[in-house]
């Protein structure tokens, strides 16, 4: 992001200053493994609009672009093109944030140096900007949410794969390639599970929506008189971290444990990352962060005993304040920059 040196003002109040002079609003676009979530973005950060649409994750990516396409046409059905500003969009992996070039995407098949920018751009005459999606969270939180009051935070996302983005004096971090974040691509047993980026133990292994769900039906074997049985009615292949939490709720033992291995595997890859960068502050948003206290407890508690001492003995880990927003409210900032 560039530096603001709007006299009298902090760096969000300058953002938001700049926000407000953008008269027109922007498509704001946030593509998960599951849904594509669409909303257009006001200049006081409120979203309109807001659907989403099947990703089609597993297809290829010309049947995923043409889903976002159709999303883009749906919004377009009553109002023009030149009614925005343009479309920012978030997407998972990893991104060539100048050429607007998808890399990787580990959750995505056949996705390999993808240019969503060009493709886009036929259909679309505007600003587009591609970024990646947890990345754009970090932005949503850091002009719109929590992030507004801190300096330096660690946005994690929890959803079909695990992200983060890297807030530091108020700027994203990209890294050399665009890669800085991956976060759940932190391995934490190289002897672990198999994670679908191909290697063994990462974060996202132990985290992702796949893997708990597994792990729930293993456990239930164990744990036969679960609520999360009777809320899905019997059939397992229901099971998604909602379901978890509302089990949570009604105080089923199963789920608590689910909620605090999983807090407990985050916490582990999350003390290699704070132990490098020494930044203090987690912000964790995602499906299963609603699962509130159990969860941001476990995470806190497993980075304060696996971190260095002196480094996290000071440490916060807090809910998103934009909770699923933050994708389309961060989509929509690329278009500031």
């Amino acid at each position: 992001m560039k530096d603001f040196k709007t006299k009298g003002l902090s760096r969000s109040d300058a953002f938001g200053k700049k926000l407000m002079r953008k008269i027109k609003p922007i498509i704001g676009i946030d593509v998960g493994g599951t849904n594509i979530k669409f909303g257009i973005v006001t200049p006081k950060g409120q979203i309109l609009n807001e659907f989403s649409l099947p990703t089609y994750a597993n297809q290829n990516p010309k049947k995923v672009l043409e889903q976002v396409a159709l999303g883009i046409n749906k919004i377009l059905e009553r109002k023009s093109l030149d009614q925005f500003s343009g479309i920012g969009i978030g997407i998972p992996g990893k991104v060539d944030v100048k050429k607007g070039i998808v890399t990787s995407a580990p959750n995505f098949t056949d996705w390999d140096k993808v240019n969503v920018k060009k493709h886009l751009s036929k259909k679309f005459r505007t600003q587009i900007e591609i970024d990646n999606d947890a990345n754009c969270a970090a932005l949503g939180e850091l002009h719109f949410g929590i992030g507004k009051k801190i300096k330096s935070f660690i946005m994690i996302t929890l959803g079909t794969g695990v992200g983060g983005g890297i807030i530091i004096d108020g700027k994203l971090i990209r890294g050399e390639s665009g890669g800085a974040g991956e976060i759940g691509h932190v391995s934490i047993d190289y002897q672990g599970p198999l994670c679908r980026c191909g290697q063994h133990g990462c974060i996202e292994a132990y985290a992702g929506n796949a893997y708990i769900k597994k792990r729930t039906i293993q456990k239930l074997q164990e744990y036969s008189e679960s609520k999360i049985i009777d809320i899905v009615e019997n059939d397992l292949d229901k099971i998604e971290p909602k379901t978890i939490f509302e089990a949570s709720l009604e105080g089923d033992e199963l789920a608590n444990k689910i909620l605090s291995d999983t807090g407990r595997y985050l916490g582990i890859g999350l003390a290699s990352v704070i132990n490098i960068l020494d930044i203090k502050t987690f912000i964790i948003g995602g499906g299963i962060s609603a699962a509130g206290s159990t969860l941001l407890n476990s995470i806190e508690s497993s980075l304060k005993k696996h971190g260095i001492k002196e480094i996290v003995k000071d440490l916060k880990v807090y809910p998103a304040k934009l909770k699923n927003q933050a994708g389309i409210l961060g989509a929509a900032s690329l278009i500031l920059n």
